[in-house]
């Protein structure tokens, strides 16, 4: 049985005590990792906490999913003090986040690059921090390490935190220039280089740290709603450098089983068709 029978199975009027047995092994190991997380790496201190917040932005794009959305602010908080900027284009925008939280509201259903976008627009700090609305931080989402990072290789732009899904426990690395479209830029520093202890990669999970600055000069292109990761990457490689630290990290938990969610979410044929156009080819992420 492929990934989408299971996808169908779990989804279907049958599927309960599997959907269930997911959200259990879901939330058990979230659990886990936020106790072992926090004896593993500790807090970070006063100091840097107020540097980062002086420094740092954090955009988070959301659609239809307050309640996640306010799970992630809330673990957000656990390691960042700085304003937070949500761009939302859910039919009905969230209100009443909290203090030092922002939402930009936008048309029904605009996309992911539409939002990101906006959001960058509002930044006004040096570094902008971007993530997804389904993602926890714990004591291991260290964002002081990677400010220091970039403080100190000035070559690099953007560091890229690792995103572990659960509950599969599954976290994903790019190395070569495959994962970019064939016709993405060559690389400034080549892929697999190690500046200082972390390598140079072609593609990262949305959920870095990066100079603001540069993160302008590519953008995200507002003619897909959906499938901008592998176009970003391939539009940034050539212009930006970009690493990833495997031994940071935040978590991944999908709503695999909202189907007013998923029916936008996976509705990608004219994304798909877009990057045929733009790259000559219809491979997404």
């Amino acid at each position: 049985m492929d990934t989408q029978q299971v996808k169908r199975v779990m989804r279907g009027r049958f599927g309960a005590p599997l959907r269930a047995g997911y959200h259990h092994a879901e939330r058990a190991q979230l659990s886990v990792v936020r106790r072992v997380d926090r004896t593993r790496f500790g807090e970070a201190t006063e100091a840097e906490r107020a540097e980062v917040a002086r420094r740092v932005t954090m955009t988070v794009k959301t659609f239809e999913r307050p309640e996640v959305l306010r799970r992630c602010l809330a673990s957000a908080r656990t390691v960042f003090d700085g304003r937070i900027v949500v761009a939302d284009d859910s039919r009905v925008p969230v209100t009443g986040l909290g203090a030092g939280i922002d939402v930009i509201a936008l048309p029904f259903n605009s996309g992911v690059p539409a939002g990101r976008n906006a959001a960058l627009d509002a930044v006004g700090t040096e570094l902008v921090f971007t993530t997804d609305d389904d993602i926890v931080f714990t004591a291991a989402s260290d964002i002081v390490a990677a400010m220091n990072y970039l403080d100190d290789h000035p070559a690099v732009d953007l560091v890229a935190l690792s995103r572990v899904d659960l509950p599969r426990w599954r976290a994903v690395h790019w190395h070569g220039a495959e994962a970019l479209f064939p016709g993405a830029g060559a690389p400034l520093v080549p892929f697999g280089t190690m500046i200082g202890d972390l390598p140079v990669v072609p593609k990262a999970p949305q959920l870095h740290l990066a100079r603001t600055a540069s993160i302008r000069t590519v953008r995200w292109d507002e003619r897909l709603r959906m499938v901008d990761h592998r176009d970003f990457f391939s539009r940034a490689s050539g212009r930006i450098v970009s690493v990833q630290a495997q031994t940071v990290r935040a978590y991944h938990l999908r709503t695999p089983f909202d189907p007013f969610y998923t029916r936008y979410r996976e509705d990608v044929t004219a994304d798909l068709r877009t990057l045929g156009e733009v790259w000559g080819g219809r491979s997404a992420d």
